[in-house]
């Protein structure tokens, strides 16, 4: 099951996320050093509108997380931000990355944004290749975009573009 993360959720998507960070520092722009000192007001604005959160359920428990991120900026809050995909390693290669990103896109076509914007580390093939099937276009690739422990990732940037070119009204 994939829903919309509450308030109530908020323990078990900082675990999650905390969990992903540690895991996997070469996917993620934070770190574990970085967010495990945040309270869960904190991870509040994981949830927070005009963005959202969405989490997969087996069962009561919170597999895997998603969310949007739609920058506060006039100038900038027509465009979303794919961010935080994770999906516990037992829960994989049964769609339910697919499922969270379908609900992040869902999202942001309901919030009227002209698109979806995401980073992806390059060699991460088994996300690459769920963003392209999904629409995803790569529109640019960052050198050197991460250092971890002493080691250089690029990132390619996604877009996956609603626009049909009509012009928005202000």
């Amino acid at each position: 099951m994939i829903r919309r993360l509450e308030h109530a959720d908020l323990a078990a998507f900082r675990a999650v996320r905390l969990d992903a960070l540690r895991l996997h520092p070469e996917a993620f722009g934070s770190s574990y050093e970085e967010e495990s000192v945040h309270s869960l007001d904190e991870f509040a604005r994981f949830i927070a509108p005009p963005g959202a959160a969405f989490g997969a359920f087996a069962d009561d428990r919170l597999i895997g997380i998603a969310a949007l991120f739609v920058p506060p900026r006039p100038k900038r809050r027509h465009k979303g931000h794919l961010t935080s995909v994770y999906v516990d390693a037992a829960f994989r290669r049964g769609n339910v990355a697919r499922g969270l990103v379908e609900a992040v896109i869902a999202a942001a076509r309901q919030a009227q944004l002209m698109s979806v914007l995401l980073t992806v580390t390059v060699g991460n093939q088994a996300a690459r290749r769920l963003y392209l099937n999904m629409g995803f276009q790569i529109i640019g690739t960052e050198r050197r975009a991460m250092l971890v422990d002493g080691a250089c990732y690029d990132e390619e940037l996604m877009e996956l573009d609603f626009d049909d070119g009509t012009p928005l009204s202000n």
